[in-house]
């Protein structure tokens, strides 16, 4: 089976589509992009994915003529093609300048939009049953509050990552600690939930766990040290395509028991749950 794409309000092959070599997206990394889940066909809280990328949109001028209905409809086509049946699917939105005037200014129109969806590549079970780890380097994106397409340090730091057995790569400035490279962090201290709230990506899975969280337990939207964390009862992180997912060490130190905790435990359970009555 040919799987497809939405490109600029068609959906095409996905070998038939094209877009310029000119185009920011490709020259100057000048895009905006949204990491979708998918469960059984729908998109998982697309509406809130969908604001953040019209955010996003407007934080770096792009023009987005296309509307949230429209967009949530082309997603659900372009996922029960490539990814038909029951079962996770992972969609990704993507907003690019178009071609450039004199290869770097951006006009307004010119823009190019996408949505591609594959079946989703799901982790081991094992992370979510035993934890996992993180390794920490000193980074802050660029425009944290908007999802850019200028992934350049997460890329290049994903054969550290994979040599060390981690999961994910987590940025800290300083000593405080920000985010990973596509997944935001929790700790647990003393029964209170906390997470960073400056200088982030607010992701969506972030404020579903949020809301699950403020239901039984204290929570803290604060910045947190380098020191908390290491000091912290339990830690896990959060993202689209990863659900929720504990995790026991970073940089080789253990966090709490080394094992996932209670509450993290708890808020996978009931998020798996919210995500069946999506």
């Amino acid at each position: 089976m040919q799987e497809v794409c939405y490109l600029n309000g068609t959906i095409v092959p996905l070998t038939e589509a094209r877009v310029s070599v000119l185009d920011l997206g490709m020259l100057r990394s000048f895009g905006i992009y949204e990491g979708i889940t998918a469960v059984n066909g729908e998109p998982f809280h697309f509406d809130d994915h969908f604001e953040r990328f019209a955010r996003s949109a407007g934080a770096l001028g792009l023009t987005l003529t296309i509307g949230l209905e429209e967009a949530c409809e082309a997603a659900r086509k372009v996922v029960a093609h490539n990814a038909p049946g029951k079962g996770r699917a992972s969609i990704r939105m993507l907003l690019t300048g178009g071609t450039a005037l004199g290869g770097l200014e951006h006009v307004p129109g010119r823009e190019t939009f996408y949505i591609w969806a594959t079946p989703a590549d799901v982790l081991p079970a094992n992370l979510y049953e035993e934890g996992g780890s993180l390794i920490m380097r000193e980074h802050q994106r660029f425009m944290p509050g908007s999802k850019t397409t200028n992934y350049i340090t997460a890329v290049i730091l994903q054969p550290e990552r994979k040599e060390a057995g981690a999961i994910e790569v987590l940025y800290v400035s300083g000593s405080q600690v920000l985010e990973c490279a596509t997944s935001n962090i929790f700790i647990v201290k003393d029964g209170t939930v906390i997470t960073p709230a400056e200088n982030i990506l607010q992701g969506i899975t972030r404020k579903v766990t949020l809301a699950l969280a403020r239901e039984t337990y204290p929570v803290e939207e604060r910045d947190i040290t380098v020191t908390e964390v290491f000091a912290a009862d339990e830690c896990f992180i959060t993202s689209s395509f990863k659900d929720i997912v504990p995790i026991v060490s970073i940089d080789g130190r253990q966090i709490g028991t080394g094992s996932p905790g209670p509450i993290t435990c708890d808020l996978i359970t009931r998020y798996a749950i919210e995500m069946g009555r999506a």
